[in-house]
């Protein structure tokens, strides 16, 4: 190899270093410290690109050190602030510092960078408030969305119910939806209101992320409302409620389990720390601690009690292996903050395509007076926006039917469009309310869809007193889906608690539209199994069912037959005959023996 050969590989390798070196300083602790030019704008790219990755926000940390000592002097950490804050404005979005730590060669810090809002568009976290019934669940979100503390005896509550009985019994039937909202800064936009409702559109035109809180049911004749929340509804976490006078009783273990099976994280409020004595806080905590320990949980406890643990605990919440726990109190405020900080933290959990083909799963049908037929859920895949035609189904034949999307609103705001992972209502055109149903999909005319009688899923047994086998009936969740199906075959010939099979199922009313992948809760008065669907049989034929009028007739008939045979040879009997007759009979008999 000649000299110049070896000049110009030696040039390559410079070329090479010099490129590792400006990465490297990009990621380095001394990146925002008077960047060039061309270091600004790498920068730059770099914060916008975590913006999208994290939907609007993420957390930036100044001061870490790559292979290096971590740490910041003063003037070095107030020009990286600098820095940070110019680049946050460049892009339309704002800083907040979330906290400061002493590291060894100064101090390390971690801000919250947020997009600002914009009209229309704001991100949406949903979050299932579950436990045992007399937790508190629904004062805790009357104390956070309307900025007042309880007085003891249930006032927070009654802004949050929706019917008569609900407010004379204090028991949540229904599911509610509560919303928080956030600004650019993190600072809560809810005004303390003196009157029960609050203005949502206010909220949602001034936030940048809406808290949705699903306030579900905590009594057990209520469980199969609390499932269709957590299938329906598609929460991104779950807020377990445990009061700690009573601590963890009824269906507390219950929920935990549902949130488990279907994937949701949790993390754990522990209420009315005020009027609870210090021996049993303890041992409630103590049983907290060992639930979320066991096999069954695998879980990581963390209790949150000061700013540093909301911070480790929000940014490391998406693995589903550690679970916060926060101590709290609706009357006196205690720790309620930890608590409005870990939400401001939350991101969304939920991955969806947004360039895919439209799909909006309906979980919810409304009436409403001079607008016409109104429907909600969520938006699985795609972007819908208004008059757009979509089909709509499938109806108990498997049929679907197209429809126009007449306006769009999110949280009660108008919008022209939704896009995948944000739940919304739409006003449809020329449809009446009773031909929709829960459980109904609205999809793009491209997918060409299909509705499915019969599917396969593996599923796992959680709990029945004896076996299932062929031909069992039981309720499935699926999603907004509701339906009784049967078991057609199975893997193996019986079930019991803990066992595994694949299952063929066959839905006995309607066809439905479900996909592969999609999680399941297969239940019936305390059975209860999960799995997950892993095949769809769309050619699979609609059950017999026989004519209606064939049924009838025979019926009819047999019935005026008998009764003119009866008109016809019924007789007058005299009793003492009938007497004397079973008299002679039992004497015979008795001789004969």
């Amino acid at each position: 190899m000649s000299n110049c050969d070896d000049q110009a590989v030696a040039d390559q390798a410079l070329d090479l270093f010099a490129e590792q070196t400006d990465c490297n300083e990009e990621n380095s602790k001394y990146a925002l410290v008077g960047p060039s030019d061309e270091q600004y704008e790498q920068l730059l790219e770099i914060l916008k690109n975590r913006l999208d990755d994290g939907i609007g926000e993420c957390v930036y940390e100044v001061g870490i050190g790559d292979g290096i000592p971590d740490g910041l002097a003063e003037e070095e950490m107030a020009a990286s602030h600098a820095t940070l804050e110019s680049l946050a404005e460049s892009i339309n979005a704002d800083m907040s510092l979330l906290r400061e730590k002493q590291a060894e060669e100064g101090k390390v810090a971690e801000y919250l960078v947020r997009s600002k809002p914009t009209e229309e568009d704001f991100t949406e976290v949903r979050v299932a408030v579950i436990g045992n019934v007399d937790a508190g669940k629904s004062t805790l979100l009357g104390v956070l969305t309307h900025g007042e503390l309880d007085n003891g005896r249930g006032f927070a509550r009654t802004k949050l119910f929706r019917h008569k009985h609900e407010q004379e019994t204090g028991r949540t039937s229904s599911v509610g939806n509560d919303i928080l909202g956030f600004d650019s800064k993190g600072v809560i936009v809810n005004q303390a209101d003196a009157h029960s409702s609050q203005d949502w559109r206010k909220i949602c035109s001034q936030s940048s992320k809406v808290i949705t809180f699903i306030d579900l049911a905590g009594h057990e004749k209520y469980l199969k409302t609390t499932i269709f929340g957590m299938t329906g509804h598609l929460p991104d976490f779950g807020m377990l409620m445990v009061g700690a006078n009573a601590g963890i009783i009824g269906m507390t273990k219950e929920h935990l389990g549902l949130s488990l099976a279907l994937g949701v994280p949790v993390y754990v409020v522990v209420t009315k720390i005020d009027m609870c004595p210090a021996n049993v806080l303890e041992e409630t905590m103590k049983l907290l601690m060992k639930i979320l320990k066991s096999p069954g949980c695998r879980k990581i406890p963390l209790l949150v009690s000061n700013q540093d643990d909301v911070v480790v605990s929000a940014t490391n919440f998406t693995s589903e292996r550690i679970c916060p726990i926060f101590q709290i109190s609706n009357v006196t405020g205690q720790n309620m903050d930890l608590l409005k900080s870990f939400l401001n933290l939350l991101s969304v959990r939920n991955s969806y395509k947004e360039g895919d083909i439209a799909e909006f799963q309906i979980d919810d049908t409304y009436s409403v007076p001079g607008v016409g037929t109104v429907i909600s859920g969520t938006c699985m895949r795609g972007l819908i926006r208004t008059n757009d035609s979509l089909l709509m189904g499938p109806d108990s034949l498997g049929n679907f039917k197209q429809i126009v999307v007449k306006s769009i609103h999110r949280k009660r705001l108008p919008v022209k469009e939704v896009k995948a992972g944000q739940s919304s209502s739409f006003a449809l055109k020329k449809i009446k309310r009773g031909e929709i149903r829960k459980g109904m999909v609205l999809v793009s005319p491209q997918s060409e869809p299909k509705g499915v009688w019969e599917f396969e899923s593996e599923i796992r047994v959680l709990h029945h007193p004896t076996t299932i086998s062929v031909k069992y009936q039981a309720m499935v969740h699926t999603g907004s889906i509701r339906q009784t199906a049967s078991i057609v075959t199975m893997s193996v010939q019986h079930m019991r608690t803990g066992d595994k099979a694949i299952c063929r199922f066959r839905f006995i009313k309607n066809p439905e539209y479900i996909k592969e992948g999609a999680r399941m809760v297969f239940r019936e008065g305390r059975t209860k199994a999960v799995g997950n669907i892993i095949k769809v049989y769309p050619d699979a034929a609609a059950p017999y069912r026989g004519n209606k009028r064939d049924k009838m007739k025979p019926k009819y008939n047999a019935r005026r037959r008998i009764k003119s045979l009866n008109d016809r040879d019924r007789v007058d009997v005299d009793p003492v005959l009938i007497s004397a007759t079973l008299s002679s009979t039992s004497t015979n008999s008795g001789t004969k023996n």
